[in-house]
């Protein structure tokens, strides 16, 4: 029984962690595993913010004009298979929905694309689960996973 119980255990620690490194939670990165693991197993939600604690949510900004980024937010989203909830080509903003690949979760990501100058913008992003304490890194996955997509359509 007790050998059965163990096995449980270990099991279900290692889909959490499985979960956490597939969701891009950088349990090595600062401010360290402990901090990391206290926010991704308490929340459900992530936003980007000028000084976040964690390096990855800080907010992206990028050499181009916000009215040239926002369709790139739309293309990019499409590319990751998300749909489109609403879209306001006026004040730069889209309404996403996510699904997990598994369970098929539903999680919201928000987006408004800000100028900050010239040949300057910047993104804001909130992404929040529609069910559950916790979100094992998946609102955080959502926001990097943009990131990365953009910076790659951007820079080519």
């Amino acid at each position: 029984m007790f050998k059965v119980f163990l096995f449980v255990i270990l099991f279900a620690v290692a889909i959490i962690f499985f979960t956490l490194f597939r969701n891009g939670a950088n349990l090595t990165e600062p401010p360290g595993a402990v901090k990391r693991l206290a926010v991704f197993l308490s929340v459900s939600s992530a936003a980007t913010d000028d000084n976040h604690m964690l390096a990855e949510l800080r907010t992206p900004t990028f050499n181009i004009d916000a009215k040239t980024l926002y369709p790139q937010v739309l293309d990019a989203a499409a590319d990751l298979g998300w749909s489109v909830l609403a879209h306001d080509s006026d004040v730069l903003d889209a309404n996403f929905v996510v699904r997990s690949p598994a369970l098929l979760f539903e999680d919201d990501l928000y987006v408004q694309v800000k100028s900050m100058g010239d040949q300057q913008s910047s993104i804001y992003m909130r992404s929040a689960s529609r069910i559950g304490g916790a979100d094992f890194a998946a609102n955080s996955g959502h926001i990097q996973k943009l990131i990365k997509h953009l910076k790659a359509k951007v820079n080519n």
